[in-house]
């Protein structure tokens, strides 16, 4: 069984040459072949000059950023493989990462896609608060005054970095030759209390315990402490609002969770296994969008001709996560927006899509009366930018005869384990 590897990457460099040194050193099965396949996207960073050094790879080379769709479904005369993976840049595979995609491919054929799990790339030290009832705490989003700040990662009871008891937050190490100027010893700041604040204390991953006795406060993170892996995804989710996202995201890698096989609604893009004649008969990728939704709706196209998805926990791939686009950044926030809306006209019903639309202009709204001009203006141009482009999600689903929204059954499908044939 021959699998091909297709990567996209847009000046993405630094990323790119640690996920090939991975990628060489996957543990092939007996008989299996591994081909590569680096679209690159408009570069400018040296990627060029980094793909000479590896003339094992396929290189298709566009002039200009053509988008994730796009530059995915370039490898389409170029791939060779019965199987495909589609591999983001900013991922380093685990050795043994393909050797059970490969067995559930060879054994069920009822399965035509496969997604691994996602582990952030980053360790993290966990600090866990411990305060009186009905006590909050503010915690600064600042702790290396670097871009490593955006990948604190918290529990999923904080709400706008209030934490309340037994809140975590999630303090990154450094990625070496990843993450440059974060030298120091990080700090977490303690801003404000809304509640009793004695009592209060933060206990790191050594077990060592801080009281907290006044306010403005730093607790140091001693960098020696234990660390625990997080998860990014697990399969991913779709609800009845046509909305989507990771499950498990920013969970801790424990034994007892998402350890098992399981059949999903939908596969993340970052690491997606699929037949090369499953792909084939959906025809590729969407590329009317350019971020966002197209893994979500590439997964539905499949499962609508009956396949089944399943996420395989044994097939760990470490993933750096918006390498390209900053999260919450304006250009995230734009993409976000017009993939959304574009997901909804194409398998939602109009009252869904409609109702989505009032709500991205609504919050674009709000965040213009809060003094955020540049996120409310890139919510803004989201929604214009996806009116522009309607004509193709619409001309897509007549095609399809999914006027009246999609099978209800493709939206709400639970996750459940997969039983693999003997």
């Amino acid at each position: 069984m021959k699998l091909s590897v297709v990567i996209p990457t847009n000046n993405g460099r630094r990323f790119l040459g640690p996920c090939l040194e991975a990628l060489a050193r996957t543990q092939l099965p007996s008989g299996a072949q591994l081909e590569t396949i680096v679209v690159d996207s408009g570069s400018s960073d040296g990627t060029e000059r980094l793909l000479a050094r590896h003339p094992e790879v396929k290189v298709v080379k566009f002039s200009s950023s053509v988008g994730f769709a796009r530059a995915n479904n370039a490898a389409r005369g170029v791939a060779t493989g019965s199987i495909l993976c589609f591999l983001n840049n900013d991922t380093q595979v685990e050795p043994d990462w393909i050797v059970r995609p490969l067995e559930i491919f060879a054994r069920d054929e009822r399965v035509v896609g496969i997604g691994s799990k996602l582990l952030f790339m980053h360790r993290y030290i966990p600090l866990r608060f411990s305060l009186p009832i009905e006590t909050r705490l503010r915690i600064g989003r600042t702790i290396y005054r670097s871009s490593l700040d955006q990948k604190i990662q918290w529990s999923g009871d904080v709400r706008e970095a209030w934490v309340q008891d037994a809140s975590k937050v999630y303090v990154p190490l450094p990625v070496p030759n990843l993450d440059e100027g974060c030298a120091g010893t990080p700090a977490v700041q303690l801003l404000e209390v809304a509640g009793k604040l004695e009592g209060s204390t933060v206990t790191d991953s050594n077990r060592v315990s801080h009281c907290i006795t006044r306010l403005p406060a730093i607790v140091l993170v001693d960098r020696k402490a234990p660390t625990v892996r997080l998860i990014q995804n697990a399969g991913s989710w779709i609800d009845e609002r046509y909305e989507a996202g990771d499950v498990g995201s920013g969970e801790e890698d424990q034994d007892s969770r998402y350890m098992t096989e399981e059949i999903v609604p939908a596969l993340c893009g970052a690491a997606f296994f699929v037949r090369r004649d499953a792909v084939d008969a959906v025809g590729w990728w969407p590329d009317y969008y350019q971020f966002y939704c197209e893994d979500i709706d590439l997964s539905l196209r499949l499962r609508d001709m009956g396949g089944l998805l399943v996420f395989c926990p044994s097939s760990v791939v470490n993933h750096y996560h918006a390498a390209s686009n900053r999260e919450h950044s304006a250009h995230f926030v734009e993409n976000v927006a017009r993939s959304s809306l574009l997901f909804a006209s194409r398998y939602a019903t109009l009252r869904v899509f409609a109702r989505k639309t009032a709500d991205h202009l609504r919050r674009s709204r709000n965040e213009f009366i809060a003094g955020r001009g540049s996120t409310a203006a890139a919510e803004a141009r989201g929604v214009l930018r996806a009116m522009s482009a309607l004509h193709r999600t619409l001309g897509s689903r007549m095609v399809s005869s999914s006027r009246e929204g999609a099978d209800p059954s493709l939206i709400s499908v639970r996750r459940r384990p997969y039983l693999s044939i003997a």
